[in-house]
């Protein structure tokens, strides 16, 4: 999916990420990243949001919850991050990094929640009265008040399939009212996911449904409970290319993730300033009845995997770009298939893909590389994709 762009835009991240394969120095299935790059983008991004008045966490699953990215990108000043699950939130605290939002796609299971509020988030998501309740009475043996987001969703909305919840839009006020009874949280504002999606055939970012439920579910608190509302956190898709769409719905939060590696759709087809800052490499296993086998375990089903560059060094490479063939989501992904035709592969040959991943799905290493932009690369660490150094 970004293979194209990458080669053209960060040609020394693919050169890199060869050499350190064949030297040895990284493994297949595993992804590199620029961090320069990465820093860069953050700053663009961070610009972007104060231009519009928009406050953002970090999303950090995409690149495998990696604290030492985390820690970068907050230098920034994206001091907080969005843990998807309670999980990452724990992961990124542990190192430091501030918890903004969690729990907006994984609610915390009941036995957590008094771990997670002592991290100090400064909102929890909720979709549930039973869960608001379940935080407050945590909260008041903890001697706070939890501020909390309620997730709302109306019978139009789109919901992905294992991320269905929330409040319904017809019901909220009577749950609000439910909630307002419990001392120890304090209903701060509302989200709703995603907000804005990529339309591959008008080359945009445009918003869904569900950002028009975010802005009612907003004026309904205000209006007909008074509720004096900091966060109205419109997530997906936020980029430079559409944060000023969050203000412009009267939004006050994003949460850009992919932004920061440049992987975000629009990229693919329009050049954004986000620069792509991830590859995922790997290398040739065997081949099989015209089709090159490639060691897998960091495949991922929506990435969109279209093709792959393979060589044992960039100029073999760059005149050896082999078409992929879809991957299954009913088998696991030992490998990945190339289609050879006509080009030239040999067993070990690195091969190089550039696709749009969530890392903390895969079984893949993460290698942290600095210096790329300065023809003075080096590795700061390499992680497991839940964000744990390995060497």
């Amino acid at each position: 999916m970004f293979l194209d762009i990458t080669l053209r835009r960060n040609i020394d991240l693919v050169e890199t990420a060869i050499n350190l394969h064949q030297s040895g120095q990284i493994r297949a299935n595993t992804y590199v990243l620029d961090l320069d790059r990465i820093v860069e983008n953050a700053k663009l991004i961070k610009e972007e949001a104060d231009k519009n008045n928009v406050e953002i966490y970090m999303m950090t699953k995409q690149i495998g919850r990696n604290p030492e990215v985390a820690k970068r990108i907050a230098q920034v000043g994206i001091e907080k991050a969005v843990a998807v699950d309670p999980w990452e939130a724990m992961v990124l605290a542990k190192h430091g990094i501030k918890i903004g939002n969690v729990g907006h796609l994984v609610q915390i299971p009941s036995n957590m929640i008094k771990e997670i509020l002592k991290l100090d988030p400064e909102v929890v998501t909720v979709f549930s009265v039973e869960k608001a309740k379940e935080i407050a009475l945590e909260a008041e043996k903890q001697g706070k008040v939890q501020d909390i987001l309620l997730r709302v969703v109306d019978s139009d909305d789109l919901i992905y399939e294992g991320q269905t919840g929330g409040f319904k839009f017809e019901k909220l006020l009577e749950s609000v009212k439910e909630i307002m009874k419990y001392k120890g949280v304090r209903i701060v504002g509302v989200t709703v996911f995603p907000c804005f999606l990529y339309n591959p055939e008008k080359g945009t970012v445009e918003k869904t449904h569900n950002s028009k439920t975010l802005i009612n579910s907003a004026k309904v608190l205000e209006k007909e409970l008074n509720i004096k509302l900091k966060q109205i956190n419109a997530p997906s898709a936020n980029s430079i290319a559409s944060i000023s769409m969050i203000r412009d719905i009267g939004g006050t939060h994003g949460e850009p993730g992919h932004a920061f590696t440049g992987t975000i759709p629009i990229n693919a087809y329009r050049d954004q300033p986000e620069i792509p800052a991830m590859v995922y490499v790997s290398e040739i296993s065997h081949c099989y009845n015209g089709k090159a086998y490639v060691f897998g375990g960091g495949y991922y089903r929506r990435g969109n995997i279209r093709k792959a560059m393979v060589g044992s060094s960039l100029e073999k490479g760059l005149n050896n770009i082999l078409e992929a063939s879809d991957i299954s989501p009913t088998n696991i992904d030992y490998y990945g298939e190339l289609i050879i035709g006509d080009k030239k592969i040999s067993i070990g040959d690195t091969v190089i893909y550039a696709f749009r991943t969530q890392i903390f799905v895969t079984r893949s290493e993460v290698a942290l590389v600095e210096g790329i932009s300065n023809n003075n690369p080096r590795i700061l660490g390499i992680y497991d994709s839940f964000g744990n150094r390995l060497r």
